[in-house]
């Protein structure tokens, strides 16, 4: 029994386009690639004990999150890649809707100046606030420097006079009862005198002008 004749293989790579050439080399990748995740995932299991599973699986799940991450932030900025693309294609048309676009497209570049003419406003007033602050916490040091510099002045100025006058004045009050201690035991002996020599000091002026300044002298018949 003869066999039937072979494909013509070079017919069929003729009429294969390098799109299908491209899908099924993709094709083979992910195949291959499926096919090494399983075996590893399968020499993994095979060596890779319980403890050491549960010792590893955070890492694994940190890098999971993180493959998962990257992959959320590429697909955006690929959407808005895209997203930016076409508008862009948009606009160089000349029809109602890109005509609207670019209504809004100005509308919006408008805003954003506006908004970083107030951002640029608010940061000025905020250096001027802080200026402001700071030159009063200076007014505030330097009045307290001035207000301490002024006291330590009044205490230099009338701490020695202060002491000065103490010492005068206790002075005087210690002079001033020693001489009292004299003139009582002055008048003490001058009583004892005219009482002893049992004198009439009313008939004589002078001394009855001296009797007269002591305190308590009794007067004589």
């Amino acid at each position: 029994m003869e066999a039937g004749p072979a494909p013509n293989g070079s017919t069929g790579q003729k009429n294969m386009s390098p799109v299908d050439m491209l899908r099924i080399k993709q094709q083979m990748s992910n195949q291959c690639f499926e096919m090494a995740v399983q075996l590893n995932a399968g020499k993994n299991k095979r060596s890779c004990s319980t403890s050491e599973a549960e010792r590893d699986l955070p890492d694994y799940v940190t890098e999971l999150e993180e493959v998962k991450t990257n992959y959320f932030n590429s697909t955006l900025a690929l959407h808005r890649m895209q997203m930016w693309h076409a508008i862009g294609e948009k606009l160089k048309q000349n029809d109602a809707e890109a005509d609207a676009l670019k209504a809004v497209s100005n509308r919006c570049m408008g805003m954003c100046s506006h908004i970083q003419q107030i951002q640029k406003e608010s940061r000025d007033l905020q250096n001027e606030i802080t200026d402001v602050q700071k030159k009063r916490l200076e007014m505030k040091r330097l009045t307290h420097e001035k207000m301490k510099e002024i006291e330590e002045l009044m205490s230099k100025k009338e701490h020695p006079d202060i002491e000065k006058y103490k010492a005068v004045l206790e002075k005087g009050l210690a002079n001033m009862e020693k001489y009292k201690k004299i003139t009582i035991m002055t008048q003490n002996v001058l009583r004892g005198i005219l009482l002893a020599c049992k004198v009439h000091w009313l008939d004589d002026p002078k001394l009855r002008d001296l009797v007269m300044t002591l305190e308590e002298f009794p007067v004589l018949d």
